[in-house]
């Protein structure tokens, strides 16, 4: 039961940096370990308790690394597609299209432009072909007609 609720407890902690997953995953996981290796020894419960303590925390760790890093590229991904697709995602006036704005204004996409970077070399280093988006122009305020009520 023991066990059950420190795991619970590791996966409902939300970690925004490196530094946080690694402290949580490396403590939950030593954690873990300790009661698991202390729970299964027949004699020397305390140095069981210390090895799996090491052994899950170096486990933990490892593992709330590589999570972390598949989250924040998830992350970026979102927010690279949420940026290119604003009207997809409604926010292309400040309350929606809806036009329930009680000021009547709206703004204007930006305009975004894709460019190809060829494949280069440059001293001794190789650079791979890659996508660069450039902002051509800013979005701006409009105001929209006048609606009667």
């Amino acid at each position: 039961m023991k066990l059950f609720l420190i795991i619970l407890m590791g996966s409902l902690i939300g970690c925004s940096t490196m530094r946080e997953s690694l402290v949580v995953g490396a403590g939950t996981g030593a954690a873990t370990g300790a009661i698991g290796a202390a729970s299964i020894a027949d004699k020397n419960k305390g140095q069981a308790a210390v090895q799996g303590a090491l052994v899950g925390g170096l486990i933990g760790g490892v593992a709330s690394y590589f999570l972390h890093k598949g989250l924040d590229k998830r992350d970026q991904r979102v927010r690279r597609e949420t940026l290119f697709n604003l009207e997809k995602f409604d926010v292309s006036s400040p309350m929606g299209r809806s036009g329930s704005s009680s000021y009547g204004h709206g703004i204007t996409k930006p305009r975004v432009e894709a460019q190809w970077i060829d494949t280069q070399v440059k001293d001794k280093k190789l650079i791979e072909g890659h996508r660069v988006w450039v902002i051509t122009e800013d979005p701006e305020w409009i105001p929209n007609i006048k609606r009667r009520d």
